[in-house]
């Protein structure tokens, strides 16, 4: 019921004025002027949720309606789920955090819905960064006029487009956060998750769906003892979930476009997080493809508001959970998230940000520092290495202390509701600081920048 209550809401996401019930009702002819190609609305290569394979191997394609009575069937399951939680990680045994959740198998229903919105938003974008097709052999009075008027309807059509893809990652944002069935089906291999037959009837998919979760969940159990080993080959692109991969697809074009696409961006960061959060340290490795590129490190540029990089940090500090994915975090270049983070907090770039949302960042921040100090073999932090960030991570520490220090001190009026929250960050730091005054031999040279922050702070403390 809580699930429901969340997808009925409208609107379901802020900054959108649309909801589920525009999603299930809405038409499948594009806008005129839109910019995609012909039929890419009616087909789409969004699965039926069951996994059991055709011969060939190949998903059957599912139109707009199609996915919307799918999206109504796994509506009137989610009210009969009686929230039963088999099948789902126990705390220790491979989950990241203590789950909430139930299985709720009806809400896998509700993907094809969601890809579908994404995906034509995805073709938009690819398609929006090529010259359109002029209007050759007319006057160039009516070839100007039609441009016009061509570029004012592809930029309603964009609209459009945007808006259905937010209210769509705001539905998947529900569907990850209460349904552990959502979050193993976008984080299994492809191999597992392929469809029936497009006219397979709804009963016999989820008599399917059953019979491959309770094989799937056996499986599970040999594996969820704890983290992948190293000699496991990790999950390639082509393996994952076609909704996973329009996911990271869709990150990487509002990272690209900046303030174009905030809303865009901030949403895709939520339903990632939550993903993460939720997900097992198998499955986890899902992540690795998004970390070896360049999507992330574009989240963290000067540009990037700071609530988009706080979400950004957040999701590092759950992959940083992963052996292997924490090993990646430091890429020994000018392409390192580490770096990168050091930058924006030093620098903070973002003025119209609170100071409330900056001490979130830093806290956060000090947890993720932490995490890679002790959950990493060898260890991201160790200073010493050929990256300018072991260099940059003690000028970070000191400058994040000497600030939040100064507010505790001057005792802003704005920041009392705040105090212990700041004091708790201070322990934080100072414990991480200890130890890597402890693990760094030349821990005194880094400090000379900001001597005089840390000869104030340090004593003050």
């Amino acid at each position: 019921s809580i699930l429901l209550n969340a997808l009925m809401k409208q609107p379901i996401v802020p900054g959108s004025f649309l909801g589920l019930c525009h999603l299930l009702s809405s038409s499948s002819e594009p806008l005129p002027g839109a910019v995609l190609p012909p039929n890419s609305l009616d087909a789409k290569p969004a699965q039926l949720p069951s996994s059991k394979t055709t011969q060939e191997g190949i998903a059957p394609l599912l139109s707009l309606q199609e996915a919307q009575k799918l999206a109504i069937t796994g509506l009137n399951l989610i009210a009969l789920d009686e929230g039963l939680s088999e099948g789902i990680p126990a705390e220790g045994q491979g989950g990241l955090l203590p789950l909430t959740q139930s299985r709720i198998q009806g809400a896998v229903h509700l993907l094809p819905l969601v890809e579908h919105h994404i995906d034509a938003f995805c073709q938009a974008e690819q398609l929006g960064d090529t010259p359109g097709n002029g209007a050759c052999g007319t006057h160039p009075a009516a070839a100007s006029r039609a441009s016009t008027n061509t570029a004012s309807s592809k930029d309603d059509s964009r609209l459009s487009l945007e808006e259905t893809a937010l209210v769509s990652l705001g539905i998947l944002y529900y569907l990850v956060f209460y349904s552990w069935d959502v979050v193993k089906t976008l984080l299994s291999a492809e191999k597992e998750k392929r469809s029936a037959a497009g006219d397979a009837q709804v009963s016999k998919m989820d008599k399917n769906m059953l019979c491959d979760n309770q094989c799937d969940n056996k499986e599970e159990r040999r594996t969820q003892g704890g983290l992948p080993a190293p000699q496991d080959p990790p999950n390639t692109d082509g393996a994952q979930h076609s909704l996973f991969k329009k996911l990271l697809q869709i990150l990487a074009f509002a990272a690209a476009r900046g303030s174009q696409t905030d809303n865009i961006l901030s949403q895709s960061l939520k339903v990632l997080v939550k993903l993460a959060e939720n997900s097992t340290m198998d499955l986890l490795i899902n992540f690795q493809h998004l970390l070896s590129s360049q999507t992330l490190q574009r989240c963290l540029c000067p540009e990037t508001p700071l609530p988009s990089v706080l979400l950004t940090v957040r999701l590092l500090c759950a992959l940083a959970q992963h052996h292997l994915l924490v090993a990646q975090l430091c890429s020994h270049s000018d392409t390192c998230l580490l770096l990168a983070l050091y930058m924006y907090i030093t620098s903070r770039p973002d003025k119209s940000a609170s100071e409330v949302l900056w001490l979130q960042l830093e806290q956060e921040t000090i947890r993720l520092l932490t995490r890679c100090m002790w959950c990493s073999r060898p260890a991201v932090l160790f200073p010493g290495t050929d990256c300018q960030c072991n260099l940059e991570v003690v000028k970070a520490l000191i400058v994040m202390l000497h600030r939040q220090w100064m507010k505790i001190r001057r005792s802003e009026t704005s920041l009392c509701a705040h105090k212990e929250q700041v004091i708790q960050f201070l322990r934080d730091a100072v414990l991480l600081l200890h130890s890597l005054s402890q693990k760094d031999k030349l821990f005194h040279e880094h400090c000379l920048e900001v001597l005089h922050q840390y000869d104030q702070a340090m004593p003050g403390i």
